[in-house]
């Protein structure tokens, strides 16, 4: 599992982020454990795929949605865990960014703080 600090890091970074980064890329792998199949970097910041799989891998009981704010324009990510045990209960995060795949990976580190805090 990731630090409170990593996370911290990795979120700094995807708010400065503008669109595919490789480097970036790199440091989410490293921070959240992600590869593919055949232990390739996987190109996070440029793929709603590869970041809806990283969800479903690290946080396997949250729900994603993505769409574009009020003026159709930026876009932006939830995701949401519904019930659970008591102590950790119903949880929601939000994030926009400059593209869908940074607006996943924003609410991702966002979940997985949030989880750290319960």
């Amino acid at each position: 599992m990731a630090t409170a600090s990593k996370l911290k890091s990795l979120e700094r970074m995807l708010c400065e982020a503008t669109g595919s980064d490789q480097d970036l890329d790199r440091s989410i792998a490293s921070t959240l454990g992600g590869t593919t199949a055949d232990n390739d970097l996987p190109s996070y910041t440029s793929s709603v795929d590869n970041c809806i799989g990283l969800i479903e891998t690290t946080l396997p009981k949250w729900h994603w949605h993505i769409g574009h704010g009020p003026a159709g324009i930026v876009p932006y990510a939830s995701l949401r865990r519904e019930g659970g045990a008591a102590r950790l209960g119903r949880l929601r995060v939000e994030a926009s960014a400059c593209t869908v795949p940074l607006a996943l990976l924003h609410a991702t580190v966002k979940a997985l703080q949030a989880e750290l805090q319960f």
